[in-house]
């Protein structure tokens, strides 16, 4: 015992040294931000460390205070709307405090920003309504496959959920809630288009995005704003040079906070328990049920799930003169989702063209048109009854997923276990195991597939 004793006292000194190795030297950077022109002191700024996640707010005197700055040159942003943003470089050496201050300009101009509200754009400074815009330039970097996902978490407001994440699900976008009457779903304007579905648009394509969400979008839209309107506009051809681009991107996706199920020992553990304690009287079945040689040790959801796999391809090209111009892209977006087997795919396919002719100082004629494909390999992978994960979830680990080659009922085509469900040796008459199924099996014997093809656009 002495011997251990000492051991972890040296064992802990040798981490604490290495963890103090593997700090970054970090000093610290102060400072106040006033209005330039009144000169008194700005509350809630928004100061930040660019190119770092170190950030702060300024207090009701314009004071701030920044800790744990990695040492060495770096730009300090202070920000906050209705003025112009300010950096300021400085110097932060290690254990070192450096002082900055900061007098933002206000920026009046920023009351003239143009947004789309429905057949035509405003000044955000004529809206009274309640209006959000996306910088969707921005969104470059995010890697996804459909316009609610680019939504999530960019506008205030606005819920963005997805019921099971299979691929090719939908996702349910909510912006003024839940009602008892009608479509919750918001209205989609793309390119003055209407419509209440938005799974064909592929990201790449959308030049603007701008989300109405009070009821004063009705005045243009009707009643079918009730649940607010989106209205994205695409990408158009620039007059000028021709352009061409290609963009590719490939990942991967694993399930992830998984609860930890119970082995089979602690199964029939508590299967007993909770039999004796039901006020049961005679043979306990759970404990002749333990003395089974054959009782199996799975965990369903490792069984269940892989890593699932996407890649998504997006060519464009774009140009035009005085008189002409033209924007034609395609995509192609594939997606094997985390379930095992190849029965949970999706794959879309996209064609979209831009044209505009100037035939006359008076006259303009041209088509925005998308043609879009989508395969879908549906895996019903919600909580319900037919759904596999729940199975999962509930499924005794003391059955095994295969069958016994010596099984009378196995069969190279059919050797999952309990199909149909709990056939001998594994009787459930007596109710003493959950009524479940082999979600491997469903799995693998699921065959749902659906083809949706659509045109969208206008002439």
């Amino acid at each position: 015992m002495t011997s251990v004793r000492s051991f972890f006292p040296a064992i802990m000194g040798v981490l604490w040294t290495v963890a103090l190795g593997a700090q970054t030297p970090a000093g610290t950077v102060s400072g106040r931000v006033i209005d330039s022109t009144t000169q008194k002191p700005l509350s809630g700024v928004s100061v930040t460390v660019v190119g770092t996640t170190r950030g702060t707010i300024t207090g009701s005197d314009g004071s701030f205070r920044l800790s744990d700055v990695p040492a060495g040159n770096r730009a300090i942003r202070a920000r906050q709307i209705g003025y112009t943003p300010q950096v300021r470089n400085v110097s932060i050496g290690a254990g070192a405090t450096a002082t900055v201050q900061f007098a933002l300009v206000p920026g009046a101009s920023l009351l003239d920003q143009v947004v789309v509200v429905g057949y035509s754009s405003q000044k955000r400074g004529d809206i009274t309504g309640a209006v959000s815009t996306v910088d969707v330039a921005s969104l470059d970097s995010r890697r996804v496959a459909d316009v609610a996902q680019v939504l999530q978490g960019q506008v205030a407001g606005v819920q963005i959920t997805s019921s099971t994440g299979a691929p090719g699900e939908d996702i349910s976008i909510r912006i003024r809630g839940e009602g008892t009457i009608g479509n919750n779903s918001p209205l989609f304007v793309v390119d003055g288009v209407p419509t209440r579905d938005i799974s064909f648009l592929n990201p790449a394509d959308m030049a603007s995005l701008t989300v109405l969400k009070d009821a004063a979008a009705a005045s243009i839209y009707g009643s079918r704003a009730s649940a607010g309107v989106i209205v994205i506009t695409t990408k158009t051809g620039q007059t000028g040079k021709s352009t061409s681009s290609i963009n590719y991107y490939s990942g991967i996706q694993r399930v992830g906070h998984l609860p930890t199920l119970l082995n089979s020992t602690q199964y029939m553990d508590k299967m007993e328990e909770a039999w004796a304690n039901s006020g049961n009287t005679g043979v306990n079945p759970y404990t002749v049920a333990k003395t089974r040689t054959d009782l199996a040790n799975t965990n369903w959801l490792d069984q269940l799930f892989e890593t699932g796999k996407s890649q998504n391809i997006q060519m464009s090209a774009s140009g035009g003169t005085n008189k002409f111009r033209y924007l034609t892209s395609g995509g192609l977006y594939k997606q094997d989702g985390i379930v095992i087997f190849n029965n949970d795919t999706y794959q879309r396919m996209n064609f979209r063209t831009n044209l505009d002719a100037a035939v006359s100082n008076r006259l303009h004629v041209g088509t925005n048109l998308q043609l879009s494909y989508a395969h879908q390999d549906k895996l019903s992978s919600s909580g319900d009854a037919p759904g596999i994960i729940r199975h999962a979830l509930i499924r005794p680990p003391i059955l095994g997923v295969y069958k016994s080659p010596t099984d009378p009922t196995y069969s190279a085509a059919d050797p999952y276990t309990d199909l149909p469900f709990f056939a001998n040796p594994w009787d459930n008459s007596a109710n003493k195991f959950e009524f479940s199924s082999n979600p491997v099996a469903l799995a693998a014997f699921t065959s749902d597939k659906r083809d949706n093809f659509k045109t969208f656009g206008n002439l």
